[in-house]
């Protein structure tokens, strides 16, 4: 693992900008035509880490923590992950081992990966028709706020997958 950056502190403010990713091609072809919402969901989000902001942009791999958030930049929408820091436990402690079973009333591991979903229905319909229909790409910005000396600041977005979800 990669030595650890100083964290970020609340008196200076100072934004710490991580690693972006930008997605391969989503193809449009089977979303429904007219919907009346659409989501971007992002499922498996790791938050274990440090606390920060995703901004999405869609089409737009040059986004950066600089870029405004408007609808010339292709901006789509944020969500923000409030992390746990970092491991401060035992060895396995930090560790989800499984999903839990459907009826067992117990909670799930709090290092359960996580969903966030955007609505991001303007932002949908106004890039699918800038782009003909074609593929599109997000592009997911992560600005670190807060965090400690465990985090890992330059990989701290992780995510299983993204999937556009359309309402008719």
């Amino acid at each position: 693992m990669p030595k650890p950056t100083k964290p970020p502190t609340t008196k200076s403010r100072k934004r710490v900008t991580a690693k972006k990713q930008v997605t391969t091609g989503i193809s449009t072809e089977c979303l429904a035509a007219g919907f009346v919402r659409a989501d971007l969901v992002f499922d498996g989000l790791d938050h274990s880490g440090a606390s920060f902001e995703a901004r999405i942009f869609i089409n737009n791999p040059d986004a950066d923590a600089s870029t405004e958030l408007t609808a010339q930049n292709r901006y789509a929408g944020r969500f923000h992950i409030f992390g746990h820091g970092g491991c401060f436990g035992d060895v396995g402690h930090c560790e989800v081992r499984g999903v839990p079973r459907p009826y067992d009333p117990r909670p799930a591991h709090p290092l359960t990966p996580m969903r966030k979903v955007v609505i991001a229905t303007d932002a949908l319909r106004r890039e699918i028709k800038r782009s003909g229909g074609k593929e599109l790409t997000l592009t997911i910005v992560p600005i670190v706020r807060s965090g400690t000396e465990r985090c890992d600041y330059e990989n701290v977005l992780k995510f299983d997958r993204v999937s556009v979800v359309t309402y008719a």
